[in-house]
């Protein structure tokens, strides 16, 4: 029995010694399992805080390293509007400056591995001859067919941050991907989600060039009366609708049957996005700021008054 309690108060002494000087005490069982439960939580919240399947692959592909707790806070900065400001997206990078803790916001950039000029050749070559999936992309969709272009032309859309995230942040926090990082990367994948040209870009090509160069593509009787017309020193963007060859129709009427394959339409009720401005954007030769607004306005006006007339025609 002696000896007993000397071996308790031994071991009580060196608990309370470990706790004076700082050392890790083990968890319980319980206390590992629920930081389990909070991690695959997070995990789930990251993924879903795209609304589409490419923005969820945006996500999962840069953050798949991030510390789970780190990724949450990330969460958090992402949420209140006022932290992520001045965000610029270039081919092969993006900037923003993230409002931390300190009186100075942070710098974070962002770089990818740009595509060469003559791989993008290849890569236009091989969707110019998917026009039904070029026209899901040029009204806010991603079609996997794309997606599945680029992959095994070995330039991912969605590149593997497990092999590296080249990325920098001037906060204190040496981690890649820090908080910060992952705010910026997050508020990305909602843009994502409705203007997903952002992914060809980063990549190496801005929309204006890519709707450029898939429609001097195009086969046209015209073809050099466009190459002299669309320019470098044209400022107007200009881009043909892709045409659907007779077969490409058959092939697909085929495939959905005839009662699939009635045309017919419905007008959405507008919302606060302009899916038009959004695809096209507004010229570029435009700086003034007050013009947009207006020019925004005024879809909104039209799109409200025929979205109103098409009720009507309903009744």
């Amino acid at each position: 029995m002696k000896i007993d309690n000397r071996k308790k108060e031994f071991m009580n002494n060196r608990r309370i010694k470990g706790k004076k000087q700082g050392k890790p005490q083990r968890k319980t069982e319980y206390e590992r399992q629920h930081t389990r439960e909070e991690v695959e939580q997070i995990k789930i919240d990251l993924i879903n805080f795209a609304k589409t399947s490419w923005g969820k692959q945006w996500i999962q592909s840069n953050l798949k390293i991030g510390r789970p707790f780190r990724m949450q806070r990330g969460i958090d900065y992402v949420k209140d509007k006022r932290r992520i400001d001045n965000l610029s997206i270039i081919p092969g990078q993006i900037f923003a400056t993230v409002q931390g803790t300190a009186p100075t916001p942070y710098r974070v950039k962002i770089k990818f591995e740009t595509i060469l000029e003559k791989d993008w050749e290849i890569l236009l070559e091989k969707l110019t001859k998917r026009t039904i999936n070029l026209i899901e992309l040029l009204e806010g969709s991603l079609p996997e067919e794309i997606i599945t272009i680029f992959n095994e032309s070995d330039y991912s859309l969605f590149p593997d941050a497990s092999k590296g995230l080249n990325a920098t942040c001037s906060c204190p926090d040496k981690a890649i991907p820090c908080k910060h990082i992952a705010s910026v990367i997050l508020y990305l994948a909602r843009v994502i989600d409705f203007n997903p040209f952002l992914l060809l870009e980063l990549r190496g090509k801005p929309k204006n060039e890519i709707l450029t160069d898939l429609s001097l593509a195009q086969p046209s009787k015209n073809k050099k009366k466009l190459e002299k017309v669309v320019t470098k020193q044209k400022i107007e963007s200009k881009f043909n609708v892709p045409k659907i060859s007779i077969q490409e129709l058959s092939s697909w009427q085929k495939k959905l049957g005839e009662d699939d394959f009635n045309i017919d339409f419905k007008l959405k009720k507008p919302g606060k996005i302009i899916e038009t401005l959004e695809n096209l954007g507004v010229p570029q030769n435009i700086e003034n700021k007050a013009f947009e607004i207006v020019l925004r306005a005024i879809y909104q006006k039209i799109t409200a008054e025929i979205y109103s007339l098409s009720l009507e025609f309903e009744k």
